[in-house]
């Protein structure tokens, strides 16, 4: 009866788990990003009650922004902090980097950009990873690579 108990518990928590983790489509081609993935770009327009648009890569992103001038705004996933978004115009990105690609994962497209909330915290990394350049704002980033 314990058993019994304990594997219906057990199926329970790890449903509702699932449940909370929601992978989206990129809207730009499909692809699915990952719930927290380091990949997901959320591009905003000037009126906030409209859509956003979700990318799931640097090209994905370029892309939305030549089809349409509306995208004022652009979140960037926070490199050290999974599932937290920075504003990309504020954001230091380490860029260029070929070694930062091992802690991405197998699903992130090229080039790879990483972000973080300060200065200090994108110079780690590029000494851990002991390559690529540190910029900020995600416009410059772009421009760089």
């Amino acid at each position: 009866m314990r058993k019994i108990f304990f594997l219906i518990l057990t199926s329970c928590m790890l449903l509702s788990l699932s449940i909370w983790a929601v992978d989206i489509d990129c809207d730009v081609c499909g692809m699915v990003i990952k719930d927290k993935a380091p990949n997901h770009f959320i591009l905003k327009k000037a009126v906030a009650s409209e859509k956003a648009l979700n990318a799931c890569s640097i090209p994905c992103v370029k892309k939305a922004k030549k089809s349409s001038a509306q995208y004022t705004k652009i979140e960037v996933p926070d490199f050290n902090h999974p599932g937290k978004f920075l504003d990309g115009e504020k954001a230091f990105f380490l860029i260029k980097s070929k070694n930062v690609k091992k802690d991405l994962g197998d699903m992130v497209m090229p080039p790879h950009v990483v972000a973080f909330t300060t200065k200090e915290e994108a110079l780690a990394s590029q000494k851990k990873y002991g390559d690529g350049e540190v910029v900020q704002g995600l416009e410059k980033a772009l421009k760089e690579i």
